[in-house]
């Protein structure tokens, strides 16, 4: 199936054409019927002569419903351009035209509807001046068809322009990621739930397990149905509707984004390229309404250098973004729109200078620049793609010499030389050692960070949770600290109380150990309940003393002294009887 949406003045005959192409009236509302106005999105399908199905989005034109207007065309890249051979160009056909632009949309077919209310003369006079309109616009290819939906003039030659256009036009691209820009909720009887939108990035099936993007919610796929019809999978690029468990019907709107788990960065901020309206003044600072997809978010609208080119949008929304994403900006006081924009950080730094020099990067350099350090599970959320594409843009970043894969994390070159030297400095005269936490806090940076950066450097040991020169000896070595070291992570985190306390002391000091309020746990047991609790917050919001104990199967004797002890390293922190995650935690996303 491929997607189609009108565009268009008001009473110019969008809902009409869709009607005489399709045979269904795309008015849904019963005060559009009683006004013969299109006030929201109407639906429709068809089959071409060709067997391709088209999925058309019917859009209003009054200036009014200017929002829905953009809900429609937000997700689709093809439209049916409607000019009235009665009316010719009208503001809407202008507002419209720039809408489509600034979103991107390069392909269509315009068509001049009316055709038989004015005579021959007349149809070439507005021929001439939709061509001059479109001459330099994103339209100018576009073919041009003559018809008149009442008679039914020119409909067929619709058809197979727009056969043509859908004919060399490339499949929608399936990047593993889907998400559904929700454009209609409602309750069907016996089912529950239902939201349609138009598909993109990636398949879904039946019983997938998706979630709301804003709130992390968890939802599963009961069914799907494309075109009127029940199927067990829907490809990117169809109009669907999926029929949802795990939501009522109150918490969902339109503008939502529905998509896979854990492959979206939500946001609240990005930074993006700007695309000007032409003759508008270019605000330094100014709140907006920004739409993309099927919504409308306010936000701030603030520049990031002295060019204009890039700026840094503050959203009041979480919305799910990735790089290469379309939006348009408008001045909600004027009712004008303003600029568009295209999303190029969807994590971005929270220091602004030099911001527009970062993002004037290629992507793999700009998702590194001025962080230090990525995550490659990070690399690909942030980047916008997945699976393979997530592995060659990991491989772009080494191979520019912009990162260094160390372990499972991409580090700055510089940083990491860095790093190397200054803990090499800290520890060359520490004959013990130095816990991996401490020495991470001393040098200013994430402990994964360091494990990584140290991987591979061969005059730095990290054993058992400290870090030491290689040539220097440790007491965690000798074969009673060895069977103690062993007995302790035997039961990881419900050690029992050491029988030699003077050695466990020792141990303590050397690193190798971590008294924790008087229980002793060994430092590598610490790290492993860290990388448990990262992957906890990669999914929760927050942890309680319970969630604790069960995650790490301890009891709460021992649950309330560790997280104590994460609170106090800022790994984690308490927010009245729960924890959420601390500053240190979340530093390799900041």
């Amino acid at each position: 199936m491929r997607v189609v949406a009108t565009a268009g003045h008001v009473d110019h005959g969008k809902s009409s054409l869709v009607q005489a192409l399709t045979g269904t009236d795309p008015d849904r509302l019963a005060e559009e019927k009683a006004r013969g106005l299109t006030i929201d999105l109407g639906f429709a399908f068809t089959t071409l002569p060709s067997g391709t199905e088209v999925g058309f989005v019917d859009v209003p034109g009054h200036v009014k419903f200017l929002k829905n207007m953009l809900a429609g065309v937000g997700a689709v890249d093809r439209v049916l351009f409607v000019v009235s051979a009665r009316e010719g160009w009208m503001p809407q056909s202008e507002e419209h035209l720039v809408i489509l632009e600034l979103l991107g949309v390069r392909d269509g077919v315009v068509v001049l509807t009316n055709a038989d209310t004015v005579d021959a003369d007349s149809l070439d006079g507005v021929r001439n001046e939709v061509g001059a309109r479109l001459a330099l616009s994103s339209l100018q290819d576009a073919a041009t068809v003559v018809c008149d939906s009442i008679s039914g003039r020119g409909i067929d030659d619709v058809r197979d322009a727009l056969d043509e256009v859908l004919r060399r036009a490339p499949p929608a691209p399936d990047h593993g990621r889907p998400r559904l820009w929700v454009d209609r909720v409602f309750t069907a009887r016996g089912a529950g739930v239902v939201v349609t939108g138009t598909l993109a990035g990636g398949a879904v099936s039946v019983h997938d397990t998706l979630e709301l993007a804003r709130d992390r919610r968890r939802l599963r796929v009961r069914a799907i149905e494309a075109a009127h019809q029940r199927v067990d999978r829907a490809e990117p690029g169809t109009r669907v509707a999926l029929n949802l468990t795990g939501v009522d019907r109150h918490e969902l709107t339109r503008g939502d984004a529905v998509v896979r788990p854990n492959q979206w960065v939500v946001t609240h901020a990005v930074d993006v390229a700007v695309t000007r309206v032409a003759g508008d003044a270019a605000p330094r600072r100014a709140r907006v309404q920004v739409h993309v997809g099927s919504g409308e978010h306010e936000a701030t609208f603030r520049a990031l250098g002295d060019g204009g080119r890039y700026a840094r949008l503050e959203l009041d929304t979480a919305v799910a973004l990735a790089p290469g994403d379309r939006l348009v900006l408008r001045d909600p006081g004027r009712g004008l729109t303003l600029a568009g924009a295209e999303v190029l950080d969807v994590d971005p730094l929270p220091e602004t200078r030099g911001a527009a020099a970062r993002l004037a990067l290629p992507l793999a350099a700009r998702l590194l620049a001025g962080r230090g350090a990525v995550a490659v599970d990070d690399v690909g959320r942030r980047g916008g793609v997945a699976g393979a594409e997530a592995d060659a843009l990991v491989a772009a970043i080494t191979s520019s010499g912009a990162g260094v894969l160390a372990g499972d994390i991409v580090i700055e070159a510089p940083v990491l030389a860095d790093v190397r030297e200054r803990a090499r400095a800290r520890v060359r005269d520490r004959e013990l050692g130095v816990d991996l936490a401490t020495l991470a806090g001393d040098l200013g940076t994430d402990a994964a960070v360091l494990r990584a950066a140290l991987d591979g450097d061969t005059s730095i040991v990290v054993e058992r949770g400290v870090v030491r020169a290689a040539a220097t000896g440790s007491a965690a070595h000798t074969p009673a600290a060895a069977a103690l070291l062993a007995t302790l992570d035997a039961t990881p985190w419900s050690p029992p109380a050491p029988a030699d306390a003077g050695l466990a002391r020792a141990l303590v000091r050397e690193g190798a150990l971590v008294d924790v309020d008087g229980i002793v746990f060994t430092a590598s047991a610490l790290d492993r309940a860290r990388d448990r609790l990262r992957g906890y917050f990669g999914t929760h919001e927050s942890l309680s003393v319970a969630d604790a104990r069960d995650l790490l199967g301890t009891t709460r004797k021992y649950a309330v002294p560790l997280l104590e002890h994460f609170d106090r390293e800022g790994f984690t922190r308490r927010r009245g009887d729960v924890r959420v995650a601390g500053p240190t935690l979340t530093k390799l996303r900041q």
